[in-house]
């Protein structure tokens, strides 16, 4: 019997694209509000969907460098864009490599569909710091 807050497993996931994995096997997490949740074997996830972040960075690194209408015209532009790049750079760099368990239960919540929005992320933010071990202040960005 698995105790409350904790997952049964390490998940046994495969990578089927660069940003998907899909689970070998079930995974359940013991939710001291919702019970157990079970993740089926199959599931496929994309994991804590940061890649956005890093995205942001890499196109206002690039438009700073390259310039365009934009940059050109305004002088202060080029400057904002590399604040927003590096201010993304950190949020990812924080955020990147933490509670794949977690995130794997987020996103089979959302698909199913049994909870709402507000109720998937207090069980996300639960299972990063107990299930995890995740920082509660790295949970809370």
């Amino acid at each position: 019997m698995t105790a409350s807050g904790k997952f049964d497993i390490r998940p046994d996931i495969r990578f089927i694209s660069r940003w998907d994995v899909e689970m070998r096997q079930s995974m359940t997490f013991v939710d001291p509000v919702h019970g157990a949740i079970t993740v089926p074997a199959t599931f496929v996830s994309d994991l804590a969907s940061i890649r956005i972040l890093r995205e942001i960075c890499r196109w206002c690194a690039i438009t700073a460098l390259t310039g365009g209408a934009l940059v050109d015209s305004f002088p202060w532009a080029r400057m904002a864009l590399w604040v927003v790049a590096v201010i993304a750079l950190a949020l990812y760099g924080l955020l990147a490599g933490y509670g794949m368990r977690a995130s794997i239960l987020h996103d089979w919540l959302y698909t199913v569909g049994q909870l709402s929005r507000r109720e998937c992320d207090a069980v996300y933010y639960r299972a990063l710091t107990t299930g995890d071990g995740t920082a509660r202040w790295r949970a809370a960005i």
